[in-house]
C-alpha cells in the first residue's frame, strides 16, 4: 500500500471537516486492508451510505455493486472480532432500510 495514499486517508477520516460520502467511502476502501478490524465495518457503512448521492442515485447498477460490496465486506469480518455483533447489526439495519427503499430484494437467508 501506498504510505502516503494511506497517511493522507488517514488525516481525512480524522480531519475536523467530515468527509464527502466518496471521500469515505474510498478512504476506508484503501484502509480495511491496513487494519481490516476498524475500516471494513465502515466501509460497508460506507458503501451503503453512498447509494442515496449523485450520481450514484441515477444509478441503480451502481446501488447494487455497492449494496452488494457491503455484504461481502460484512462477510469478511472477522468471527474474532469483538465488535463483529454490534457491525453486523449496523450493517444490516442500513442495508435493509435502503434496499427496501430502492425495491432490491434482501438476501435469501435473511428472509
Amino acid at each position: 500500500m501506498d504510505q502516503e495514499l494511506a497517511l493522507r486517508a488517514r488525516v481525512l477520516l480524522a480531519g475536523s471537516e467530515p468527509p464527502t460520502p466518496w471521500q469515505a467511502y474510498r478512504a476506508h476502501r484503501l484502509l480495511a486492508g491496513e487494519n481490516p478490524v476498524v475500516h471494513l465495518p465502515r466501509l460497508a457503512l460506507a458503501a451503503i451510505e453512498l447509494t442515496v448521492h449523485q450520481p450514484v442515485l441515477l444509478r441503480p447498477d451502481l446501488q447494487r455493486a455497492l449494496l452488494a460490496e457491503a455484504l461481502a465486506v460484512a462477510a469478511a469480518i472477522a468471527p474474532d472480532d469483538p465488535y463483529r455483533p454490534e457491525a453486523l447489526r449496523q450493517i444490516r439495519k442500513a442495508y435493509v432500510e435502503r434496499a427496501g427503499q430502492l425495491g432490491f430484494p434482501l438476501p435469501e437467508e435473511w428472509s
